[in-house]
């Protein structure tokens, strides 16, 4: 079932019959983004994640919410949280962990991302969560300063030791941020 976030925007559900339109999206919007990180230019992480085996474990779990980012009909991105789920490396206790939130680089800028944000910390607080967590890579600081503009704090820094991920790109940080009760 689509949930609509705005007139314009709404996710959707990825199913198993998408695995092949989910692949080859996130091929190019993966590697417009971050091909200049990885020695290979993201071809080893995109075939890493983006495969049709780990696409149709990932829909399996229960604590994963997976869905396709629509902007007046395009399907631009994807939007993937996780709950509940805490991070081994740092306590982060009743957690929602933000997995992925990509988005084509012809939509950014236009606030999307906000919405989305909206969007799960409204999930987080309806089913009880305490803290919204992320990943976010120090080399990328726009996404860095988007999220501590929604209030979201370092808890914790650690590098990635991904082979193919040039050495000055993979100092990542788990950034939290307490849920938002409503009244």
């Amino acid at each position: 079932m689509e949930i609509e976030l705005s007139p314009q925007i709404k996710i959707v559900p990825i199913q198993p019959e998408d695995a092949d339109f989910l692949i080859d999206l996130m091929h190019k919007v993966y590697k417009d983004t971050y091909q200049d990180f990885w020695k290979d230019g993201g071809e080893w992480y995109s075939q890493l994640i983006y495969n049709t085996s780990n696409i149709h474990k990932e829909l399996k779990r229960v604590r994963s919410h997976y869905f396709f980012v629509e902007v007046e009909g395009e399907k631009v991105g994807i939007l993937k949280y996780d709950y509940p789920f805490s991070p081994r490396e740092t306590e982060i206790p009743n957690a929602m962990k933000l997995h992925r939130l990509y988005l084509s680089p012809k939509v950014h800028g236009k606030g999307i991302a906000a919405v989305l944000m909206k969007h799960i910390e409204t999930v987080a607080s309806d089913n009880d969560l305490d803290w919204i967590w992320l990943e976010a890579m120090d080399a990328k600081p726009q996404a860095k300063r988007f999220y501590e503009k929604n209030d979201y704090q370092i808890a914790h820094t650690y590098v990635l030791d991904f082979e193919n991920l040039k050495p000055e790109y993979r100092e990542i940080h788990i950034m939290k941020k307490k849920v938002p009760k409503r009244p």
